[in-house]
């Protein structure tokens, strides 16, 4: 892994006052970087002597807001030319180089860092940046290099050495220098402890890490909110945050000693005083200017470079009427900033705020402030940063735990905090990051059970509610664990919980396409039947074949069966096959129609349902000609229906495969050539619209004579099973192609009739 490679900077083409190419050789949030002269010539050259000759594999550059150069080049050699004409390399081999955007898309508020990948041996580095990109701003065509860090590998003993992650140019550039000198230390620390096999040690430094980062990131957002105070003149708001950083730093140190996470003697005071006064030294005054921003580092998640939150705008206002009178403008203005430090502060402002609510403040007074949280908490819940989002919970679990029931409000503002918050708190409990997914879950059941929340019923109400089963997963999973954990909490004694409720939203549940959901919800209907026994079933589905099809109301009634102490009786060998197999022919004729007019009998068979077909899957059984094969898996049976069942055929139009009892019916009304057949008045045949007339006039229309060899009274399996002889028999239909040599089936009853409205086929009649 590529290390950071220390430079110093040697030569440069031009450079403003206070704006020298030594800039860069200091990497913090406060520097400013190198700029050019005023309508200076391109391209501009800086040359940097790298601490050693080295394998430079890597090189960040941090660019302005908006004097942005529109292309850089960089070269790399072991010597300096003694003399090179103006806007040539000299002896330097050139590496490449990188083209920057203009920026207008963020409106010149965000500086793009560019990571490069080489692979080039050398000593000096030289960057070339070429002529800025033109913007109102930038009055004089100046370009800016924040910052630039090469990153390189010195091969020792044999081994490659390499350095963490936190020797990169942007954790530089958004880190307080002395935070990020603890942090280093930090994470050398945690790499012994781990080499060791200390686990445990391990875990709590890099957990220690993670929250050093956030205070790295609000010291430096202090430290560019003094500088611009110092720019404005400004000396008391530089002094308020100047002892802001200072009381705040105390306090994260006396915390590192306190969970004897860093030795504090191994960062000495000269160390820290020098790191401070190095930091300070590279503060410069810029110069005035016109332009949208102050010279100080900004990201997407960074400070605002004024160092206050953005105006608000006049939709913000309006919405916010109630917010701005409890709590002023300005704290509202951080709520809605771009910026989440902004967010975070807010929220933080507004619980200190409440915690300083007096009782006896007017009853109507305290009803708004209480209110005006609610708004901004609601608002903040669904905040993508993490840190605003946990500020969110914080605040609301005060006024819920806290401050309602000490203020005596009573249950109207509990139900009406709870209807402001609850919707999209339940939305963060379908959250990716199990962390903030967690926190969302504890919140709800740690209010859940508050007296004056469990009173109003309005999480229970909200949990209860149905979902379609494509409803997304995790949200799902979470209303389900919720409700199995609230379930033991609360019971079903008037607690919001039903029976009725709690299995409706169950028995959805069981529909839904997640596994664990479905489980879930099949293990609180078993703890319910544990307590309720007979009148969980009013609830369910009756416990017959069709039910036991289903797999998990199979498992719920065995289930239930085992709580009760009883035992599935023993099955015949071959008894559970039947019934499987008489359960199918049931159904197959309840899908089936039957509409006899005149002389003519039209059967529409409609496909079964999929829970019935992955039942014939398991039986190897084709539900149309009955034909049983222990190779009729899923993939055997599709086979089997496009190319062996006597009792399909494909469609000649369309080629799809279609029962030949409905061959008729979905040529006039399933094909998609539909429209070029039409049906024969005489015998109801399905005819090519173009050959209706010759059809009708020539033999094979057969004309059937109202009621002959029909009975409209003859039973549908009978039938059915009429067509099965017709079809398949030895003696049966001679133009069925796939028709081969079998068994004489049962013949029909007598009296039992039926027609083969195959056209070109046969007109044989059974009676």
């Amino acid at each position: 892994m590529p290390k950071k490679t220390e430079f110093t900077a040697v030569t440069s083409s031009s450079h403003e006052d206070n704006f020298s190419a030594k800039e860069l050789m200091v990497h913090a949030p406060t520097v400013s970087g190198w700029r050019s002269s005023r309508l200076c010539s391109y391209p501009q050259h800086l040359t940097l002597q790298l601490a050693e000759r080295c394998r430079i594999r890597k090189l960040q550059l941090l660019a302005h807001q908006y004097m942005i150069p529109a292309k850089v080049e960089f070269h790399v050699g072991d010597s300096l030319p003694e003399a090179s004409p103006p806007g040539f390399p000299g002896q330097f081999h050139r590496l490449g180089y990188v083209s920057l955007s203009d920026n207008e898309k963020t409106g010149f508020k965000a500086r793009e860092l560019k990571s490069v990948h080489v692979d080039a041996v050398g000593t000096y580095l030289r960057i070339t940046l070429h002529r800025n990109h033109a913007n109102r701003y930038n009055r004089y065509n100046q370009v800016i290099c924040w910052g630039i860090s090469p990153r390189s590998e010195t091969k020792l003993l044999g081994k490659c050495l390499s350095i963490s992650q936190f020797d990169d140019l942007a954790f530089d550039m958004y880190q307080d220098p002395e935070v990020a000198h603890i942090i280093r230390l930090l994470d050398q620390k945690k790499q012994a402890v781990v080499r060791q096999e200390n686990f445990e040690e391990a875990k709590k430094l890099k957990q220690a890490i993670a929250d050093l980062q956030k205070v790295g990131e609000r010291l430096a957002r202090y430290d560019v909110e003094k500088k611009c105070a110092i720019e404005k003149e400004n000396y008391d708001l530089a002094k308020t945050k100047k002892e802001l950083m200072d009381e705040y730093r105390k306090s994260v140190y006396q915390q590192l000693e306190v969970h004897n996470l860093l030795d504090m003697t191994m960062v000495s005071l000269k160390q820290l005083i020098m790191l401070q006064l190095h930091s300070r030294h590279h503060i410069q005054t810029p110069s005035a200017g016109n332009s949208p921003k102050s010279d100080v580092l900004r990201s997407p998640r960074g400070p605002d470079l004024s160092g206050e939150p953005e105006p608000l705008t006049e939709k913000a206002l309006r919405e916010a009427g109630l917010p701005i009178e409890a709590f002023g403008e300005s704290l509202v203005a951080g709520a809605y900033s771009k910026t989440w430090c902004y967010r975070e502060d807010a929220l933080l402002a507004v619980h200190s705020k409440l915690l300083e609510v007096s009782s006896t403040t007017p009853k109507d007074e305290l009803r708004n402030t209480i209110r005006a949280a609610v708004f901004l908490v609601k608002k903040a819940l669904l905040d993508k940063v993490s840190s605003v989002f946990h500020a969110s919970l914080k605040l609301l679990r005060l006024m819920l735990s806290q401050l309602i029931p000490s203020l005596g409000l009573g249950r109207v503002e509990v139900t009406h905090c709870l209807e402001q918050t609850l919707p999209n708190l339940l939305a963060r409990t379908g959250d990716s990051p199990n962390r903030l997914r967690a926190a969302a879950i504890t919140l709800i059941q740690e209010i859940a059970i508050m007296k004056d929340v469990r009173a109003s019923q309005v999480i229970p109400s909200e949990l209860v509610k149905p979902f379609k089963s494509n409803f997304p997963p995790r949200l799902a999973q979470s209303r389900a664990e919720l409700l199995e954990k609230l379930l033991v909490e609360l019971g079903t004694d008037n607690s919001g919980f039903t029976l009725e409720n709690v299995i409706t939203f169950c028995t959805a549940a069981l529909e839904h396409s997640a596994k664990g959901v479905r489980e879930l919800a099949a293990s609180i209907i078993l703890s319910l039947y544990e307590q309720h026994r007979g009148a969980v079933l009013s609830y369910l589905p009756p416990n017959d074949a069709s039910t036991q099809k289903n797999f998990l109301y199979k498992t719920l009634f065995d289930g239930f069966g085992k709580i009760d102490g009883k035992t599935a009786e023993p099955q015949q060998p071959g008894q559970k096959e039947k019934k499987e197999i008489h359960f199918l022919q049931k159904q197959l004729a309840a899908l089936k129609g039957i509409t006899v007019g005149g002389a003519v009998i039209s059967l529409h068979l409609h496909q079964l349902s999929q829970h019935l077909i992955i039942s014939v899957y398991d039986l190897h059984m084709c539900i149309f000609c009955g034909k049983k094969d222990e190779s009729f898996t899923e993939d055997g049976l599709d086979l089997h229906y496009w190319k062996q069942c006597l009792m399909l055929q494909r469609c000649d139009e369309c080629r799809q495969v279609v029962e030949i009892a409905s061959l008729t019916e979905h040529l006039l009304r399933e094909c998609e050539n539909r429209s070029r057949f039409s049906q024969c008045p005489r015998c109801s045949e399905a005819v090519p619209t173009e050959e209706l007339t010759g059809h009708v006039q020539g033999s094979n229309c057969n004309r059937k004579v109202p009621g002959e060899g029909i009975n409209s009274t003859v039973p549908l399996l009978s039938l059915l099973q009429a067509w099965k002889t017709h079809l398949m028999g030895r003696e049966g239909c001679k133009q069925n192609s796939r028709r081969t040599a079998v068994s004489q089936r049962t013949q029909p009853a007598q009296g039992e009739a039926f027609i083969c409205l195959l056209p070109a086929w046969c007109r044989v009649q059974e009676v």
